[in-house]
């Protein structure tokens, strides 16, 4: 008798096992994560999107000085891609042309095979046109980005929101590259250096809808992250890409104090150093490289 209920036991024990091996939430696929990296570029702007399956899209690359001797591409961006192993770079984003944001893009086309350079369209601007040279030297492709265009990189939802106007003379900050990225639930707003007067075309256009992570416009400052702007937005998380005691005063204090009223969780790379966003498709887990005190 006792060895019948010890077998009833040993038996019950084993059925609970498979019930639990066989659970339906063990079966589901466990997404891989995309991963995007805002870069401590200094004043100025470049954040690398790695895709499920590895692509590596680069959106923007730092600054680099009259000289050329402070290149953020150089000193920055390229030796962060070596060390993920990264041999080539799929897209370069570049959102508009304006230094701090181009500056390190010609250093990147020298260290890495570049399949795809897409730009604003303002390639007459000497800075931009310069790399456009250097690209098509090494027969890069190169793209104007425009409105409405929708790809999908391993799962993730590419949608141009900006520039919406053809008017390549118009002031580069408001001719700047806006993308939405989804992946599953998860949303990004990459912003570049776009002012009050094109988010409000953005708002216009209709195609805006509330995301998850921002990237706050041009630094931070007042030229931009209007409230209405903020209010269609409605982002948990906003990171500030901005140097440390800058001449400008990036972050604007008003804007601090709109991102505290809505509620939004700021990280900034001048205090913080690097942050890093990983999403699994259910929402993003936001971790800074944390600066030591000076």
């Amino acid at each position: 008798m006792q060895r019948k209920t010890a077998l009833q036991l040993t038996l019950a024990v084993l059925l609970l096992n498979v019930g639990i091996l066989l659970s339906p939430r063990l079966f589901q696929r466990q997404m891989p994560p995309l991963r995007v990296v805002f870069l401590d570029v200094g004043q100025g702007d470049s954040c690398v999107i790695q895709t499920p399956k590895g692509q590596v899209m680069v959106v923007d690359t730092g600054n680099r000085s009259l000289t050329g001797q402070d290149d953020m591409g150089r000193r920055v961006v390229a030796p962060y891609l070596r060390s993920l192993g990264v041999q080539r770079i799929d897209l370069l984003l570049l959102t508009h042309p304006d230094s701090d944001h181009i500056g390190g893009a010609i250093s990147l086309l020298e260290q890495f095979p570049v399949g795809i350079l897409e730009s604003n369209g303002q390639d007459t601007r000497p800075l931009q046109n310069e790399v456009v040279q250097q690209a098509k030297q090494r027969y890069v492709t190169l793209h104007h980005a425009a409105k409405g265009e929708d790809i999908e990189l391993d799962g993730v939802r590419v949608q141009v929101l900006a520039p919406l106007s053809n008017d390549t003379q118009e002031p580069t900050n408001s001719h700047s590259i806006v993308l939405r990225l989804t992946y599953g639930e998860s949303s990004l707003l990459l912003t570049g250096d776009a002012e009050r007067d094109e988010e409000a075309h953005i708002l216009q256009s209709g195609n805006l809808t509330p995301t998850q992570l921002l990237k706050v416009g041009h630094h931070g400052s007042l030229t931009s992250t209007t409230e209405a702007f903020l209010s269609r937005v409605a982002p948990r998380i906003a990171v500030i890409s901005v140097g440390k005691h800058n001449r400008y005063g990036h972050p604007h204090p008003q804007i601090m104090e709109r991102l505290k009223r809505h509620e939004v969780q700021v990280f900034r790379t001048d205090t913080q150093g690097a942050i890093t966003c990983t999403s699994d498709t259910k929402g993003w887990k936001c971790e800074p490289y944390t600066r030591l005190p000076q």
